[in-house]
């Protein structure tokens, strides 16, 4: 009986005695498991990989506030993140408060807006984050207002904005127009909660009006939530324990704060189980095993490849084992020598995988997106992505391995120790059934990536509800500066004045935020005649715009009119709504005779524009309010400049004019709406372009398997095609009758694949656009592509066929 040793030394000669056939197996292989690789390192990083340099990030939970109709993941405000800190200490070590928020800063002169976070001075101790330089935030920081700005800087912006100056600490920056003492850098490895989006600095929450200006009413506006809640859990404390502690402290707030705590509740998440934020969740969720099932298919493609060549070359080895079995080898001894050198080829091609993974991770780390903040994939090849490639080629190595090992070690001895070694019908059910399953998981996998494209396709159509061509986008704020309302009034003036002037500028105009940003407010109206059913949710999003910004955005005004200049704070309120608003809340009546009531204040409806997209491509049709800038003045604005010429050449002109307005003032965002707009395409993009790639890499093993299986079976022919040539056969009919034996088994395999894409798109529904799963055109497209595929495939072999020689045939044994 063989010895593991020399099992294993019979698998080193096996992998350097063919290097052909060596070169073949590997590359098919180690692409696969390198994209299967590379891809769970992806969900790795967005859904499995705990908080990166955070103490004991098991222990961290975040806090979210509820409320009826589907809000699980709400925000939290000052106060109640108060009580949370004041009243938990039984379950939470600590409890701390935080949140983006954008921020202006002048490091060397020059200033740039950076993603900032305001953060309780627990913040760091609460995660057990160590400095890397200086010292975090301090009790004294979070108690009244200080006597002088501190700042904590993270590693990165310490990097790119100050150059890493060793002696950074005790050091002074200018953010939002203010001097700011840089106390502490952050550790290299600490990226803040959500790690794909990493903070330049945080300031602590005491100098929350210095960071928002105008926003001092949030330290006792207990209905204003706009902050995130994570705490520590006590040793020996579970989440459900404090999931129940939670459940009574809203029975004590809602007798101290009815109106608040109604029907509100507190939702108590481990951060190993929040993803990027739970409100997405599901969606990162059913995209990432989308494409996970994909790369999974194509693994399974290129195993089947594998295990024909592996069935092939069992033909060759068949006087081995017969002489290994007559001598006194046991089968099982043989199987699993044979499973040892699967083995073996399945290890080398997981070294060349994780190369080939290692590559296309630096790849989608160096992916930059439309925002102009720090942004990092994060991708790494992590002890758990390690491990999901030593299984996956374990597994691999027995997907291709067993049946070639079963059929190899069952030879007909007499013929095989002749040198005969026949292939009997069940070598061949077994090699056409290979083939079957091929094709049938091709089709599942060009469907998927047909599906996908179709998606970006649909995505990238989408009816927006505005006009995206020639138009130029920037945000600025001039109120972190600290501007007045009368004095940021006075910027948008000139600055709208400048704007006009150049040639090519057709419209200006204004909006707290643009539509598919990621930015979202709620409010929920008073609506007259309209009665919520139980548990509704009445939050609708709105948006605050000036004048010129439905021109600008060429969005059309179906009914009364737009905003007009006579609409300012001296005047009646005035909203324009959305046709859904108008569908949903008013039945069909009269918009512009409704007044509504929003935050106690009454708002007469003066237009209705059409219904667009506000915060996602998918969304479904939505209800939306627009209220006028002069009567909800925010001094934080995007631009928007609608253009006759192309809109990047005015960029230097939009640049030069804020710059001469105020030089200290930083523009974000510059860009294109086309390129804005690429950060809500960026999910159709990225899932369109990889899985056409692995559906084309797909194709191109299956042409491969189809072949190798028609090549082999003319080889194994050879004798019984000779004489059919010798008794009259003509060229054509060899390849007729070989061709036709390829494409009844390419066609049986794909009408079982038709029925599983089927089944597959069923499960693609969530994540595709309007309806892309029951796309017609790309379940007959790919069919037929296939099929074209696998003729050019066979008809190779069969034209070899086609030109044997009889005579030479009919001499071979």
């Amino acid at each position: 009986m063989s010895t593991l040793a020399h099992d294993f030394r019979v698998a080193r000669r096996q992998l350097t005695k063919s290097p052909l056939f060596t070169t073949i197996v590997v590359a098919t292989l180690a692409l696969a498991i390198g994209l299967n690789t590379a891809v769970f390192s992806a969900l790795d990083a967005l859904l499995l990989r705990p908080l990166p340099g955070v103490r004991d990030p098991q222990q961290i939970v975040q806090l979210y506030r509820s409320w009826p109709g589907g809000i699980n993941y709400g925000s939290s405000s000052i106060p109640h993140y108060n009580d949370l800190h004041d009243r938990t200490a039984d379950a939470y070590s600590g409890v701390a408060l935080w949140a983006f928020t954008p921020l202006n800063i002048s490091a060397t002169g020059t200033p740039h807006r950076v993603m900032g976070s305001l953060a309780s001075a627990n913040f760091f101790s609460t995660l057990g984050v160590v400095p890397a330089k200086g010292r975090f935030f301090v009790p004294a920081e979070d108690t009244g207002r200080l006597a002088h700005r501190v700042t904590v800087l993270s590693w990165s912006s310490w990097q790119t904005l100050f150059g890493g100056d060793e002696n950074i600490i005790g050091k002074h920056a200018v953010v939002n127009g203010g001097d700011y003492e840089i106390v502490g850098v952050a550790p290299r490895d600490f990226k803040g909660i959500m790690p794909i989006i990493t903070p330049a600095l945080w300031v602590p929450l005491t100098q929350l009006e210095e960071a928002r200006p105008g926003s001092g009413f949030q330290w006792t506006a207990r209905g204003n939530n706009s902050f995130s809640v994570i705490a520590r859990l006590k040793p020996g404390v579970t989440v459900e324990q404090a999931r129940g502690r939670m459940d009574a402290l809203v029975t004590q707030l809602r007798a101290e704060h009815p109106d608040d705590y109604k029907q509100s509740g507190i939702s108590v998440i481990p951060q190993s189980e929040a993803g990027i934020h739970p409100m997405i969740k599901g969606a990162e969720v059913g995209l990432s095993a989308a494409v996970m099932a994909v790369v999974a298919i194509l693994l399974l493609v290129a195993c089947l490849n594998v295990a024909n060549l592996f069935l092939a070359r069992a033909r060759d080895r068949a006087r081995e084992m017969a002489v290994r079995l007559s001598i006194g080898a046991t089968r099982r001894s043989l199987i699993r020598q044979l499973l040892i050198e699967s083995l073996a080829f399945a290890a080398v091609s997981a070294l060349v995988g994780l190369g080939i993974a290692q590559w296309a991770i630096t790849v989608a780390n160096r992916i930059t997106l439309p925002i102009d903040f720090d942004f990092s994939a994060g991708l790494t090849l992590s002890p758990t992505v390690l491990a999901f490639t030593v299984v996956v080629s374990v597994v691999a190595a027995l997907l291709f391995g067993i049946a070639p090992a079963l059929q190899a070690t069952n030879p007909s001895l007499v013929p095989a120790l002749k040198g005969e070694a026949p292939a009997g019908e069940s070598r061949s059910r077994v090699r056409n059934g290979l083939i079957v399953a091929q094709m049938a998981l091709s089709i599942v996998l060009l469907v998927s990536a047909g599906l996908f494209l179709r998606n970006l396709k649909a995505a990238s159509a989408a009816d927006k509800g505005f006009n995206s061509a020639n138009l130029l986008v920037a945000d600025m704020d001039p109120g972190m500066q600290g501007y007045t309302r009368a004095r940021a009034e006075a910027f948008y003036r000139d600055l709208t004045a400048r704007l006009t002037s150049h040639p090519g500028v057709q419209a200006v105009g204004y909006a707290q935020w643009l539509p598919l940003s990621a930015n979202e407010s709620d409010t929920a109206p008073e609506i007259p005649g309209y009665t919520p059913g139980p548990n509704e949710n009445m939050g609708v999003q709105y948006g605050i715009v000036d004048p010129g910004y439905f021109p600008a955005m060429g969005i059309p005004v179906t009914a009364g009119r737009a905003f007009q200049v006579s609409d300012d704070s001296a005047s009646q309120r005035v909203m324009v709504v959305n046709q859904e608003f108008v569908r949903k809340y008013l039945g069909g009546h009269d918009a512009l005779s409704t007044t509504i009531r929003v935050g106690g204040k009454e708002y007469a409806i003066v237009g209705v524009v059409p219904t667009g997209k506000y915060f996602r491509l998918g969304e479904p049709p939505t209800p939306f309010m627009y209220f006028a800038q002069a009567q909800r003045f925010d001094a934080g604005l995007s631009v928007v400049i609608r253009t006759t010429v192309p809109p990047e050449t005015l960029m230097p002109a939009l640049r030069q004019d804020v710059a001469a307005l105020d030089p200290t003032l930083p523009l974000a965002n510059v860009k294109t709406m086309d390129q804005f707009l690429g950060f809500a395409l960026l999910p159709a993009r990225l899932s369109g372009v990889v899985l056409g790639v692995f559906g084309m890499l797909g194709l191109v093993l299956a042409a491969i398997g189809v072949y190798g299986v028609m090549a082999y079976s003319v080889a194994q022919r050879t004798r019984e095609i000779g004489i059919r040539m010798a008794i009259g056969a003509a060229a054509s009919d060899v390849v007729g009758l070989v061709m036709k034996q390829g494409l009844r088994l390419v066609t049986i395999g794909a009408a079982i694949g038709l029925v599983a894409a089927f089944g597959a798109s069923r499960a693609l529904a969530s994540v595709l656009y309007g309806g892309g799963q029951n796309d017609v055109a790309t379940f007959v497209t790919v069919p037929l592509v296939l099929l074209a595929t696998a003729m050019l495939a066979t008809w190779a072999p069969a034209r070899r066929a086609a030109a044997t020689d009889p005579l030479a045939a009919l001499r071979q044994e």
